[in-house]
């Protein structure tokens, strides 16, 4: 609550229109403290001076005599109707809730009524004032801000005509200490106010612009499946995947941490520590779907597998069944079949390149040479994956250390469901043996693209066509 009006009239008490020109705004110093805290003691209705977090405290007066007092602090962690009026995700407050800040007292010494219009033209000075003194102090600006009306004692005037905006009445909860909530049958009216034309737009921006930052990591990526999908994925693992573990000491179901894995790395997560960070920002109910294991005297809640439990895991899962049962999962949710299918080959850094192949694939000479089967690299490990064009995987390729992306597509192919696709690739798979392999035995067509790192092929193909032709060039 912050609104209170004093009782006191200034020593020269000019009209409302000279006071209004000539009142300034400006923050308190330190020697002034004690006679701040002092005056919201005695008059504000609270009695309390002290508030939580972040702090500045301002004075407007006038020739010298105190008119106003405000305080403005940290904003309230969670308000339900001002995250939804920001358009924030509950994962979004922690990293946004800096660019606010709450009026916590104002405390107008004037009597009621001497000059109607004062706290308001206090209102709109500290709004034009405040984000730039957060900034110098604090580091950050602030983009809008926040405050609570007792309705018992006031109606919000002099915010309505400062511009703010009431967003309805609070749940009548006050915070009490850490999670802790006191239920005071007493809902305030919270009220807001954006600084600035575009500060709602920067607030509710899906990618919080890099200067805004409060130097804080990027919160974990949101789980890329709906919760009802959940429980689908984990019995897909808990039925085709066996877990090797030892039983003492298990915490956790091999399920739980598979499907938690799958789905950190679908949303884009790079490593066990960004795993482990995506599994802590699941909410209760995802990890109640995904079966995590309930937290001993603590109803309805859940704990993740920690980082050390990912590591181990992968160290000693079997990354072939766990394609498998993805991309049989994924094909199962998805109505359609997918006609149009991509292979892009990806390197993986800081992973240990694949084992070599025992024998080079055994392709005719005049088809993939054994010379253009040799590795291009062999510090990472690298990765073929057959993409949809709804960024669906339909199946991976290993590339082993002694040969290449072209050579392991191809002798993959024959074991491939294409029937009826299409196939693109980039240049490195423009080969005889995979064109023919694509359309007689699987059943596929292709678009594949020739340039020079073939030179046979390109020299062959400019001798048999006269010209260019679309989409390449213009009309033959």
């Amino acid at each position: 609550m912050a609104l209170h009006l004093g009782h006191h009239l200034p020593e020269h008490s000019p009209p409302e229109p000279i006071l209004l020109d000539q009142i300034n705004l400006r923050l308190i110093n330190e020697t002034e403290r004690s006679r701040f805290d002092d005056l919201l003691q005695r008059e504000h209705y609270l009695h309390n001076p002290t508030v939580v977090g972040a702090a500045l405290r301002y004075v407007a007066h006038y020739q010298d005599q105190w008119l106003a007092l405000l305080v403005f602090c940290s904003p309230a962690l969670h308000i339900k109707a001002r995250d939804r009026w920001l358009h924030w995700a509950a994962r979004d407050v922690p990293q946004r809730r800096h660019l606010l800040a709450q009026n916590a007292r104002f405390l107008v010494l004037a009597e009621p009524g001497r000059w109607p219009n004062l706290a308001s033209r206090v209102l709109r000075l500290t709004s034009n004032q405040l984000s730039a003194d957060w900034q110098q102090h604090f580091g950050h600006p602030i983009l809008a801000l926040e405050t609570f009306v007792d309705p018992q004692r006031f109606r919000g005037t002099c915010y309505r005509a400062a511009g703010w905006q009431q967003l309805g009445l609070t749940q009548g909860c006050q915070r009490d200490w850490q999670d802790f909530y006191t239920d005071t049958v007493h809902p305030k009216q919270l009220w807001v106010c954006p600084l600035g034309p575009h500060a709602l737009a920067q607030l509710r921006a899906p990618v919080l612009d890099a200067s805004l930052h409060n130097g804080q990591p990027p919160p974990p990526p949101p789980c890329p499946l709906s919760t009802q999908q959940l429980p689908s994925l984990h019995a897909r693992f808990r039925d085709q995947v066996t877990d090797a573990r030892h039983p003492k000491g298990k915490r956790h179901c091999l399920a739980t941490i598979l499907s938690i894995i799958a789905l950190a790395i679908a949303a884009g997560c790079k490593g066990p520590h960004a795993i482990a960070d995506f599994a802590a920002s699941l909410n209760q109910g995802q990890r109640r779907r995904l079966r995590c294991r309930p937290r001993p005297g603590k109803p309805r809640q859940f704990d993740v597998p920690g980082e050390r439990t990912i590591r181990r895991v992968l160290q000693r899962v079997d990354a072939e069944a766990i394609k498998k049962v993805l991309v049989q999962w994924k094909a199962d949710q998805q109505p359609t079949r997918p006609t149009v299918a991509h292979l892009d080959g990806k390197v993986l850094k800081n992973a240990a390149p694949a084992p070599a192949r025992a024998a080079p694939c055994a392709a005719p000479p005049t088809e993939i040479p054994v010379e253009q089967q040799k590795p291009k690299a062999d510090k990472a490990l690298t990765l073929v994956n057959l993409i949809s064009t709804e960024q669906q995987l339909l199946d991976q390729v290993v590339v082993p250390r002694n040969t290449n992306e072209e050579a392991a597509v191809a002798t993959c192919l024959p074991h491939m469901d294409l029937t009826g696709r299409t196939v693109t690739a980039d240049a490195a798979h423009t080969t005889k043996a995979n064109a023919r392999q694509l359309t007689l035995s699987n059943g596929a067509d292709y678009l594949l693209f020739l340039k020079g790192n073939q030179p046979h092929a390109f020299a062959k193909a400019q001798h048999l066509l006269s010209g260019s032709f679309p989409p390449s060039g213009r009309d033959a």
